[in-house]
């Protein structure tokens, strides 16, 4: 059997934004201040960064909606640097290196919010794959319907 590679990671994906919704609803319960992959275009922040990987240390509380192509860079990164935070990524691929060696291993909860997230920037309406809220240093999401996974380390 042929195992799902990431392929779905490219660039042309990199642009999709988080819905709106999604960010007020998460931002009323964790209060961003970073967003570590934004441009100025894009930001969910007032503190941003498009390649945060030149921080050592992030002290305030982080979100992160990676660029598909850089994903496991990303994250990787986050984990390293980041004691608060949130990201979003896409979860129809959990067997892949990403999310066994680098998602998996580090964060404290995985939450599959009910539905499909409808990424702005991209076409036509809602995701072809489901998408996961992963969560390092805080409380697992309260306002929004889903489930949450408690990763055992």
């Amino acid at each position: 059997m042929k195992a799902n590679d990431g392929s779905g990671n490219i660039p042309e994906r990199d642009t999709w934004e988080t819905p709106q919704k999604l960010w007020d609803e998460l931002n009323k319960q964790y209060e961003f201040t970073f967003d570590c992959c934004a441009s100025n275009g894009n930001n969910k922040c007032s503190v941003f960064s498009t390649d945060f990987e030149g921080n050592s240390s992030i002290s305030r509380v982080a979100w992160m909606n990676p660029p598909f192509s850089l994903a496991e860079r990303m994250f990787k990164h986050f984990f390293k640097v980041v004691d608060w935070g949130v990201a979003i990524y896409r979860c129809d691929n959990l067997e892949t290196a990403l999310w066994q060696e680098v998602i998996l291993k580090n964060a404290d909860w995985i939450f599959i919010p009910k539905g499909r997230i409808s990424y702005e920037g991209k076409e036509g309406t809602g995701s072809r794959f489901p998408s996961a809220l992963i969560g390092i240093g805080v409380d697992k999401p309260n306002l929004i319907n889903g489930f949450t996974l408690k990763v055992l380390k």
